[in-house]
């Protein structure tokens, strides 16, 4: 008989899961986000996995605040396109 898997982890991330999907990453790539949790042993979802690493664990996600220019490019999209995000976006 297979045991049980445990439950999923939910909540804030430890820093020892951050280095352990780092370090996945960097030995095997990303993509395959549920393979991924599986292969790692991080009792994560895929979903969560993934977006950890797109917004918190990247080594390009940039941080601070934006500079002038990209506060002025973004003034003159909102006043040429509105707010249809898609127009705005496939401009910059």
């Amino acid at each position: 008989e297979v045991p049980p898997e445990p439950a999923m982890r939910k909540g804030p991330w430890t820093v020892e899961e951050d280095h352990v999907l780092v370090n996945y990453i960097a030995a095997h790539g990303d993509g395959a986000w549920n393979n991924l949790a599986r292969a790692a042993s991080l009792n994560r979802s895929g979903k969560s996995c993934r977006l950890r690493w797109l917004n918190y664990l990247r080594p390009d996600v940039r941080r601070g605040n934006m500079t002038a220019e990209e506060q002025e490019r973004i003034v003159q999209l909102q006043a040429r396109w509105g707010n249809k995000y898609t127009h705005s976006i496939s401009q910059s």
